[in-house]
């Protein structure tokens, strides 16, 4: 940047210049000629010795050729010297020159390391948003395995449901069958007391089938009641499972829309980012 500096200021006054760096060595020289040179006048400068240092003519003359006319001042970025500007020529022209040069360089170089605060900033925001996009892309898998999960619950609900009213189908069937088994006991309770003496045997079997009647029935009942505390639980899990999977859904919808912001605002970062670099 120093060199392409003095160069171009060069072309347009036709002056010689310089750039020195912080320990006073040139590292810009429109004639290309004392690069690695330490300067003495930007080495007082560097110092603190001075902010600038003019060598008029006279002084050139009794310097025997070790000195030229001109002017060399301070480069300084919030206050830090970073750096000199010298140029040479008659002073009341080339002074004006350097400042401008100077403070030229100066506002370059703050925005050269704004650019490069900028760039690292959005390299670790890039960095950052990068690691909650691949969190927000666990969350959203797992969210949408969440809302199959509930759907299929909901699914085996309702499936549980209808196997609970086909069992009750079956009760029912079975408390008929109780029913007529009873009927069918007291009928042959009847039958064994009419034949006396010889449906004695009869009457104890009777007796038995009307015991497995009033068994079956009995069982039934209890089956019927253990059902209807099943089929109340189950309306109270279906209840909670459709809330649960709304909930889901709103949750699996809303982490797919951060997903997708977040995937903006790392892709506008990373353009910031380009930006800056290719700036400074």
């Amino acid at each position: 940047m120093a060199q392409q500096l003095v160069e171009f200021v060069s072309g347009e006054t036709g002056y010689n210049m310089i750039v020195c760096d912080t320990d006073g060595v040139i590292i810009g020289d429109s004639s290309r000629e004392r690069f690695g040179v330490r300067h003495d006048g930007s080495v007082r400068i560097m110092r603190g010795e001075s902010d600038s240092v003019a060598i008029s003519r006279e002084d050139a003359e009794r310097s025997d050729g070790r000195m030229r006319e001109g002017y060399n001042i301070v480069i300084k970025v919030d206050g830090e010297r970073i750096g000199t500007f010298g140029i040479g020529g008659p002073l009341a022209t080339v002074k004006p020159i350097a400042k401008i040069a100077s403070a030229v360089i100066a506002a370059r170089i703050k925005e050269v390391r704004h650019l490069a605060l900028i760039s690292e900033v959005a390299g670790q925001i890039s960095s950052t948003v990068a690691r909650t996009v691949a969190a927000i892309e666990n969350i959203y898998a797992g969210s949408e395995e969440l809302n199959l999960a509930n759907m299929n619950a909901t699914k085996a609900v309702a499936a549980t449901v209808v196997n609970i009213q086909d069992t009750n189908q079956m009760l029912d069937f079975i408390l008929d069958v109780a029913d007529m088994t009873s009927l069918l006991g007291l009928n042959a309770a009847i039958i064994a007391a009419q034949a006396g003496q010889h449906g004695r045997g009869f009457s104890v079997v009777a007796e038995e089938i009307r015991k497995l009647g009033k068994k079956s029935s009995a069982s039934v009942d209890k089956i019927t009641g253990i059902l209807e505390q099943i089929q109340s639980g189950i309306a109270e899990v279906s209840a909670i499972s459709e809330k649960t999977a709304v909930i889901s859904e709103k949750q699996f919808l809303a982490t797919q829309q951060i997903a997708r912001d977040i995937a903006d605002i790392k892709e506008s970062v990373d353009k910031l980012a380009l930006m800056a670099q290719n700036e400074s």
